[in-house]
C-alpha cells in the first residue's frame, strides 16, 4: 500500500499561509513606518520660568501654572528649578502662559517637524490699571490712571530689603537711581509725593516716604502717574499710595516671619551671622465686631562682610 501525503494533496495550502505570512509582516511594516513618521511629527517645548530681583539677576519661579495652547492644548506646573515640558506636540503655532500670583508671562511659539525648542519665559508684575472719573459740581477733572500691586504680589516677589519701596520699579514708568532713591514718571526722587492711606506722608527732603511700613501689614501699593495737583498737594512727578491691611474684627491672628538667622557662609565653612531679620504681627479685635487692632514688629541686623 502506498502512503498519501497530505501536503501533496493540499498544495494550495502552503502558498496560502505563505501569503499571509506576507501580508502580517507587510502591515507590520507600514504600522511601524506610520507610527515612526507620527513620533517624527510631534515636537518637544521645554524652558525655565524665571522673574528678575532689584539688582536685575534671574530668580527662578517654581510651582508656576504654564499651559500651552495652539494645534492642541496642555497644562503643567514647575518643578523647584523652575522648568516645565511639553511633550507630543504636532507642528503649529501655539502660545505658551506662565501664572504665579500676581505675575504673568505670555509668549507665542512656532513649532516646526523635528525639532526640540527651549523658550524660557520671564514673569512679570501683572499690573491692573484702573481709570476713575467722578463728576464735580465746579466741573473740576478728577481723573487719575493708577498702577496697582496688589497684596499677594508684595507678599511673594523676591525683594532684597523687605521693603515696599522695593516693588516699586516692577511699576512702568518707575526706576531706581543710581543713588538707591526712587525716581517717577521721569522727576527726581524730591519731585514725588508719598502717601500711606491716603495721607501725606512725603519727606521734604528727599521727596520719600518718612515712614517705614513693616511689609507684611502692606495690602496694595498704587503708583498715581497723572495725579490732581489740588488734591496730592506739591510734586511735578508722580505719587506713590500705599494701603495698609485692616485688622480682624473677629479673632486674632498671629504670624512670625524669618525667625532662623542667615548664616555667612566662606568656602563651604560658616564664619558667622550674614542677618537676623525676624518680624512679627498680631491682629485681633480690640471691642469684639467694632474695633480692630493690628501690630507689625521687625528686627534687621545685616553684618557686611
Amino acid at each position: 500500500m502506498k502512503k498519501v501525503n497530505q501536503n501533496e494533496n493540499y498544495p494550495n495550502t502552503r502558498i496560502g499561509l505563505s501569503v499571509c505570512r506576507v501580508a502580517v509582516a507587510l502591515s507590520l511594516l507600514v504600522a511601524s513606518s506610520f507610527a515612526q513618521q507620527t513620533i517624527a511629527n510631534t515636537d518637544r517645548v521645554s524652558g525655565v520660568v524665571f522673574t528678575r530681583d532689584a539688582d536685575g539677576g534671574r530668580v527662578v519661579v517654581p510651582g508656576a501654572k504654564v499651559s500651552i495652547s495652539g494645534v492642541t492644548a496642555g497644562e503643567t506646573e514647575t518643578d523647584v528649578a523652575g522648568e516645565y515640558v511639553f511633550t507630543a506636540l504636532p507642528p503649529g503655532s501655539y502660545t505658551l502662559r506662565a501664572q504665579s500670583p500676581g505675575m504673568i508671562a505670555i509668549k507665542a511659539v512656532e513649532v516646526a517637524a523635528g525639532r526640540s525648542m527651549d523658550v524660557p519665559l520671564e514673569m512679570k508684575i501683572e499690573a491692573s490699571t484702573t481709570v476713575t472719573v467722578s463728576a464735580k459740581t465746579d466741573g473740576a477733572d478728577d481723573s487719575a490712571a493708577a498702577s496697582t500691586i496688589s497684596e499677594s504680589t508684595v507678599q511673594t516677589v523676591p525683594n532684597v530689603n523687605e521693603r515696599f519701596e522695593s516693588v516699586l520699579p516692577l511699576v512702568p514708568g518707575v526706576v531706581r537711581g543710581p543713588d538707591g532713591t526712587i525716581n517717577m514718571k521721569g522727576a527726581r526722587s524730591s519731585q514725588n509725593g508719598s502717601l500711606v492711606n491716603s495721607a501725606d506722608v512725603t519727606d521734604p527732603v528727599t521727596g520719600g516716604s518718612a515712614i517705614n511700613l513693616p511689609i507684611d501689614v502692606v495690602s496694595s501699593v498704587q503708583v498715581l502717574s497723572t495725579p490732581y495737583d489740588p488734591v496730592y498737594s506739591k510734586f511735578t512727578g508722580a505719587v506713590s499710595n500705599v494701603e495698609t491691611r485692616t485688622g480682624n474684627f473677629s479673632k486674632f491672628h498671629f504670624t512670625a516671619q524669618n525667625l532662623l538667622p542667615r548664616p555667612r557662609v566662606r568656602d563651604g565653612s560658616w564664619v558667622g551671622l550674614e542677618a537676623v531679620t525676624p518680624r512679627i504681627t498680631l491682629s485681633g479685635p480690640v471691642v469684639q465686631g467694632r474695633i480692630a487692632l493690628t501690630q507689625s514688629l521687625e528686627y534687621a541686623l545685616y553684618e557686611h562682610p
